[in-house]
């Protein structure tokens, strides 16, 4: 059902109002709760700054997913959801999230990054949805040339604990 007779991802999902209601509430009150409890809690125990950033990331598109979603309404029990274009779509979650949230939630480096990863001295919405960018912190391999290996992000502590501070202080809000 999530995929079509030639093995892609469906187009619109149709999906029950109870359905929807039930990821509503799984984003809300597990996901996004753990992902920012987990990466706050590895930060403050010494943890490495890009893999808790990483997993910050992860709460920052589901919060996009989440937004995403409230943009529907139910009909006759039903939601048709933009499945390929926006709920599996990184960008989509994290351009909606991007824009419903202060920057203070999204920079995360005063420094430039390394240019293999990253082009921009922010977590902007073209870093953050950028899969192989975020999952680069929790692996190792070459640059693209093949002459030295892909760094980890520069990531700032403290930019990092205000970023988490101030979605916690919005998400709870």
């Amino acid at each position: 059902m999530l995929k079509n007779k030639n093995n892609k991802w469906v187009e619109i999902l149709e999906i029950t109002a109870e359905v929807w209601t039930e990821m509503i509430r799984e984003i809300t009150l597990d996901k996004i709760p753990m992902l920012l409890d987990c990466a706050e809690k590895l930060l403050q125990n010494g943890g490495n700054e890009a893999i808790c950033a990483g997993i910050y990331t992860y709460a920052i598109e589901e919060y996009g997913k989440l937004l995403l979603l409230k943009k529907y309404t139910p009909v006759d029990g039903k939601v048709k959801i933009k499945y390929k274009e926006e709920f599996r779509n990184h960008t989509a979650k994290f351009g909606i999230a991007i824009k419903n949230l202060p920057t203070e939630c999204y920079i995360l480096s005063k420094g430039i990054f390394d240019p293999d990863i990253f082009d921009k001295q922010i977590f902007d919405v073209g870093v953050l949805a950028d899969l192989e960018a975020r999952q680069a912190i929790f692996y190792s391999d070459f640059t693209d040339s093949a002459k030295g290996i892909k760094s980890a992000p520069s990531v700032d502590k403290d930019l990092l604990q205000k970023a988490m501070q101030q979605f916690k202080r919005l998400w709870s809000s």
